[in-house]
């Protein structure tokens, strides 16, 4: 009888293991994005508030991530077709020289921002990681992980959520 006793603490203390991986590394964090402390390319403050009124895709990336720089080629793509009318903004945790060498190097024209902290500090565990963000700045959609954008099952969501 102790033995199963046993086992079952055993299993419920793995499964409470797995839970708080699955909800680190597979789940997005909720946000408030106006509360983020962020800079824009040229190191000073940026009012995220300035953004409201306006549909947003926010992307957290790094330039070393290899599904982050596909999800944003792909947005760049149909950002003018597609994404018309939503603006995208990026933000990452890396330094300026890497967010401005990243944005000189790809061209995108979508707003860059840095975060004034490190991403774990936000509980941002895993990336990419996107939000929908309506107009009053509210998310409406996370995201963690790769999304496949050139999906029409995905435009057609996206869409839906403004």
């Amino acid at each position: 009888m102790q033995k199963k006793w046993i086992y079952s603490l055993l299993a419920l203390l793995g499964g409470l293991i797995v839970l708080f991986y699955y909800n680190k590394y597979k789940v997005a964090p909720s946000i408030d994005i106006t509360k983020l402390e962020i800079v824009d390319e040229g190191g000073q403050n940026f009012d995220i508030n300035s953004l409201k009124g306006k549909k947003l895709i926010v992307s957290f990336y790094a330039s070393w991530c290899g599904n982050c720089v596909q999800e944003l080629k792909e947005i760049n793509k149909i950002k003018d077709t597609e994404l018309k009318g939503i603006d995208v903004i990026c933000i990452t945790d890396e330094s300026l020289e890497k967010l401005n060498g990243f944005k000189e190097r790809t061209g995108y024209t979508f707003t860059f921002l840095k975060l004034t902290k490190q991403f774990p500090e936000i509980n941002i565990n895993s990336i990419p990681v996107t939000y929908i963000v309506n107009e009053k700045l509210k998310v409406v959609e996370e995201y963690l992980g790769y999304i496949e954008w050139d999906d029409p099952s995905t435009m057609n969501h996206i869409k839906s959520l403004y």
